[in-house]
């Protein structure tokens, strides 16, 4: 991994928009956000850090960092390996 990525990983993140606030203007924001999941009242997505920090910043949403991407695929991988017979 770079620097640059250390300081900025991208993210598995839960976004939960703040009061005065909804999925539909989330999802209008030109952030390059990658949504995986889309609930009512939430959003799954892929992100890199300072993306998610601008979203904090600016009180558009309350972040829940899961996991970075390289935890997801390492996590995803060893599922994998595991379920092979």
């Amino acid at each position: 991994m770079t620097s640059g990525q250390e300081q900025n990983p991208r993210w598995i993140a839960r976004l939960t928009p703040m009061p005065g606030h909804d999925v539909e203007s989330l999802l209008r924001l030109s952030l390059g956000l990658d949504v995986w999941e889309r609930n009512p009242d939430a959003l799954v997505v892929r992100a890199h850090e300072g993306q998610l920090k601008e979203l904090e910043r600016r009180r558009l949403a309350t972040v829940e960092r899961r996991l970075t991407e390289e935890q997801y695929l390492s996590d995803k991988e060893s599922d994998e390996e595991e379920s092979r017979p």
